[in-house]
């Protein structure tokens, strides 16, 4: 009777130390990929913040040269250091300066916009958690809440070409008709020349800033 032989075949073996080598290796290019992935994420995030700062400034200007003066609610809040609620960021919206859904019978921004103009970091909480369930004293998990995310922006009330901007505590006159700035990821406002060190994000240049 005649018997077949039977072939075996067999990977190469690893030994402990060898296998313990491979997954250090793979733990090393695991962890550089997740520093670089999170590194482009915050610098995405703070493009589209500085972004946002500036459409909110180029939105107030656009109004103030097509219609000669800024809507009262613009005005009643934005003197020196005004905040982006959903009633002053309704005026941009009716007026197709922005992108942003507004309700016209109740004059206010609606859906993810309700809370105003915010930072990326603030404006994804919003989506994250639904309109029903973010507050100003919300906490963003970057840091701050959403009242300390919302944009900032102050405009020329009396028509003298400039600025004057009470950035942090910190008084910056700036030559433009109107301005916006945030705070970055942290939910904090520097100090202009403190700011400019960290990821505040301004609508102006520095050749803008008299000093």
């Amino acid at each position: 009777m005649l018997r077949k032989k039977v072939q075996r075949f067999s990977l190469p073996g690893f030994t402990l130390i060898e296998m313990l080598v491979v997954m250090g290796i793979l733990a090393i290019l695991i962890g550089a990929g997740m520093t670089t992935f999170s590194a482009a994420t915050k610098k995405a995030q703070q493009a589209r913040a500085r972004e946002v700062v500036s459409n909110v400034a180029t939105a107030l200007e656009a109004i103030y040269q097509r219609e000669g003066s800024f809507p009262r609610r613009v005005l009643s809040t934005g003197g020196r250091d005004g905040e982006m609620t959903d009633d002053v960021a309704y005026e941009l919206a009716k007026r197709n300066v922005m992108t942003l859904t507004y309700d016209s019978s109740k004059k206010k921004t609606v859906g993810a916009d309700s809370c105003g103009i915010l930072t990326p970091w603030g404006q994804d909480t919003v989506k994250r958690k639904g309109n029903r369930g973010v507050s100003d004293s919300t906490k963003v998990p970057s840091g701050g809440t959403i009242k300390d995310h919302r944009i900032h922006f102050a405009v020329d009330t009396e028509g003298l070409g400039y600025v004057n901007a009470s950035v942090g505590g910190e008084t910056v006159k700036i030559r433009a008709s109107a301005v916006a700035w945030s705070c970055g990821r942290d939910g904090k406002i520097e100090k202009y020349t403190d700011g400019l060190r960290r990821d505040n994000c301004y609508s102006w240049s520095r050749q803008q800033v008299e000093k």
